[in-house]
């Protein structure tokens, strides 16, 4: 047993300094692309990015043709082909998305969302799309949609950021944006608001269950599946 944990530890050792080797390597390099490394692929460089996550991306799209295929650590299950290619979006979503059925293994993360048409294929998925195209396309509640928000605009997010101005108190704008798409949504759908977005800025539950449910999501994708077999 303790020679066991003998070689883990001196896998693990060996794995975090050739993580920060490959990081090394990594901020030396002037390109927007990062390198594949052996077993741990595109991760060091990854992490070097976090803090400017949306520009870096935007830099390789533009560097890529709008097409690059981000490499997770081998066995992980995490490769990830992002396209901002209006052909390629076309294709995937419209013109061709019979041949994209999502799977099990997405309804499995993303099984909250239960047979809504973010979660299902094929025929399900087509009728699902007709019913919502003519719901959006209605001219009536495309005009509630827009009174909706300017009135929400004008009594709800204006007030806040005036009271802030006023006060000098610093405000979080991901919030505050989160808040005028509960209200705004919770209005299209159900006739009623919450009032999440106002100067007392209450506690919003449903918005920390969301968060609850979004980290759920990020953990069942990153995180590899776990498989037993017994023989018996």
């Amino acid at each position: 047993m303790a020679m066991i944990i003998g070689l883990l530890d001196i896998i693990i050792a060996f794995i975090f300094f050739l993580v920060l080797y490959c990081l090394f390597l990594h901020m030396r390099t002037q390109t927007p692309f990062l390198t594949n490394w052996p077993v741990l692929g595109m991760l060091p460089g990854l992490l070097l990015q976090i803090h400017r996550i949306h520009d870096w991306l935007t830099q390789v799209l533009e560097a890529a043709n709008m097409t690059f295929r981000l490499k997770g650590p081998w066995r992980s299950g995490t490769d990830i082909l992002v396209t901002v290619d209006p052909v390629n979006v076309h294709y995937i979503l419209s013109s061709h998305f019979v041949n994209y059925p999502k799977g099990e293994e997405f309804q499995k993360i993303f099984e909250f969302l239960g047979d809504g048409i973010f979660n299902v294929d094929s025929g399900l998925w087509e009728d699902m799309r007709n019913s919502s195209h003519a719901i959006f396309s209605n001219k009536d509640f495309q005009s509630f949609s827009v009174s909706t928000s300017v009135s929400k605009i004008r009594q709800g997010l204006v007030p806040v950021l005036e009271n802030a101005s006023e006060k000098n108190i610093l405000v979080d704008l991901q919030d505050l944006f989160q808040r005028f798409l509960f209200d705004t949504s919770s209005i299209l759908m159900t006739g009623y608001d919450p009032g999440s977005l106002s100067i007392e800025m209450p506690k919003v539950e449903f918005g920390a269950a969301v968060e609850g449910v979004v980290d759920g999501i990020f953990y069942r994708h990153i995180k590899p599946v776990l498989r037993f077999s017994i023989d018996c």
